[in-house]
């Protein structure tokens, strides 16, 4: 049970991965095609540098977000793992956390 339970997180982690990597992919590609379509709002060259400047920096803080929600999905999985392990044991400690 336990391994079963190590071999199910290990597959969450590999498509939660996946996952947040296509949709960094997404946002990377979205962002880079706004960016270089910035002319198609305005005529101004102020304009368009800033928009454009303004759509990069969307895309980047975009990937971080997606990265910090990647972690915060792993640690979420670890813990569920953890947890479902300890329960796998009959909520006992392994020994090292033992009392006494």
């Amino acid at each position: 049970m336990r391994g079963l339970v190590w071999i199910v997180a290990v597959a969450a982690l590999v498509v939660w991965s996946l996952l947040a990597w296509g949709v960094g992919s997404v946002v990377d590609t979205a962002s880079d095609w706004a960016a270089a379509n910035a002319d198609l709002v305005s005529s101004s060259p102020g304009i368009i540098e800033t928009l454009s400047w303004a759509l990069g920096g969307l895309g980047s803080a975009g990937e971080v977000i997606v990265a910090v929600v990647w972690l915060i999905g792993v640690i979420v999985i670890v813990l569920i793992a953890l947890a479902a392990r300890y329960l796998a044991r009959g909520g006992k400690l392994p020994g090292i956390l033992r009392r006494g």
